[in-house]
């Protein structure tokens, strides 16, 4: 359950980081509803597409390198 939500978790902080860029660094840099800023949001979907499938392994590889038994 724990590892659950850790992983729940890691797609909170993807939520968050995502709002950030798109509120602040996007409008910042100008990027903001251009053709530019694509490879931005292909990189994110992928980002959380890879979180998807793979997160549950990274969390079992971490709570065994950090809690040997």
């Amino acid at each position: 359950m724990r590892r659950f939500m850790h992983w729940i978790l890691g797609f909170v902080l993807l939520f968050l980081i995502n709002v950030l860029m798109e509120a602040v660094l996007l409008p910042y840099w100008n990027l903001d509803n251009t053709p530019k800023n694509d490879i931005y949001f292909q990189s994110w979907w992928v980002l959380v597409g890879l979180w998807a499938i793979f997160g549950q392994r990274v969390l079992t590889y971490y709570e065994r390198e950090f809690n040997p038994q």
